[in-house]
């Protein structure tokens, strides 16, 4: 057997790191020894191999809002011990934290056992929820690592300001093989308008939704994947623009391909991204995509009026206006539709995770 390789992270539930860690393990556990050490627990959204090992650190997660400083320290003390111990117990080769407090734990740890330590962010770090300490903290442990894996120059732009950029690897999110098998190249379409993520002020929702009322198209239904704390917000607009009819909230699914392989047109309206998944997964089934064109991802991906359409972030008008082009013209969707499965091609689980391997016997 090959090497044993430890991931860490917050939780397996529903995400776009939660799934980057999934594929590649599942890619992984056939040459290596693969455990998964969670923060918390929590239920596995995204199917595992069984010789994959969970290992979670800490029983459910119970959020309090007034939480001490020295309650925090003693928090994130303890999971750095239960980490460090189960990287000792597993006989860890290499450990690979992802997002930033994953990240940092990682390091820690790995330093203290003189392992191998690769970290990968998730989300442009310009743009994320993070707090100014831990800000501060990944500016301090961040270059302690081996490797830092990012997915766009823009991310690696902004951290080789403080790593040596020999350090920074861009090595994008790999496509899910399952997703891959599920495509169905000659579906029958349905005039449907997609979108997937979290419902939450990231992805802004709410202009798609504001731009779909005005569209004023009585035989197209927009339907948009995914949870999270804005539902009730989007659900009380959908009500007030009297809509109900033509818009669905499936909440979080397990055949998301289903509406991959029926839909028409995919809808990307990030304010904000590390690398848009839910966008390279709609290019691959030959869906006609019209994105923000959002830091950072997006224009890794579409040529603007080549292979999909990109818009302003927040820009509603022009969001309606690349929804009329795709809706009226079912010519340029297949134009689109054939040009965007092209460049997801690179974005295979087999490439991506050569590209990996590549990094786990690196000198550095």
């Amino acid at each position: 057997m090959g090497k044993n390789v430890a991931f860490i992270l917050s939780s397996l539930d529903a995400g776009g790191a939660q799934r980057v860690v999934c594929v590649l393990a599942n890619k992984l556990i056939h040459n290596h020894n693969i455990v998964i050490i969670v923060f918390y627990q929590c239920p596995i959204f995204y199917e595992l191999d069984p010789r994959i090992k969970i290992v979670f650190c800490k029983p459910e997660y119970v959020h309090k809002k007034h939480r001490t400083l020295i309650h925090s320290i003693f928090m994130h003390t303890q999971l750095i011990r239960k980490i460090k111990k189960q990287l000792k117990i597993n006989k860890t080769d290499i450990v690979i934290g992802f997002m930033t407090t994953a990240s940092v734990y990682s390091i820690i740890a790995s330093r203290l056992l003189n392992i191998r330590c690769i970290i990968s962010e998730r989300v442009h770090p310009e743009f994320s929820s993070i707090n100014s300490f831990w800000i501060k903290i990944r500016r301090v442990f961040y270059p302690h690592a081996h490797i830092i894996v990012v997915q766009t120059q823009a991310i690696k732009n902004y951290f080789s300001s403080f790593i040596a950029e020999d350090k920074i690897v861009i090595i994008k999110n790999p496509l899910d093989q399952n997703l891959s098998d599920a495509r169905v190249s000659d579906f029958i379409k349905e005039n449907i308008i997609l979108n997937v993520g979290r419902l939450e002020h990231q992805k802004n929702q709410e202009m798609l939704i504001r731009a779909f009322a005005n569209l004023n198209v009585n035989d197209w239904t927009l339907i948009i994947v995914g949870e999270g704390e804005k539902r009730k917000k989007l659900e009380s607009l959908i009500e007030q623009l009297d809509i109900k009819t033509q818009v669905i909230l499936t909440g979080n699914v397990s055949n998301v391909y289903d509406f991959y392989n029926k839909s028409k047109i995919f809808a990307f309206t990030s304010i904000f991204e590390g690398f848009p998944n839910a966008l390279a997964e709609a290019m691959h089934y030959g869906l006609a995509c019209v994105s923000t064109n959002c830091p950072s991802g997006p224009s890794d991906l579409i040529k603007n009026n080549e292979n999909g359409i990109l818009i302003p972030v927040g820009d509603q008008a022009a969001l309606e206006n690349g929804l009329k082009k795709l809706i009226n013209n079912s010519n340029l969707r297949s134009i689109y539709g054939q040009k965007a499965v092209e460049v997801t091609s690179k974005l295979d689980v087999e490439t991506i995770t050569r590209k990996w391997l590549e990094i786990f016997n690196r000198n550095n």
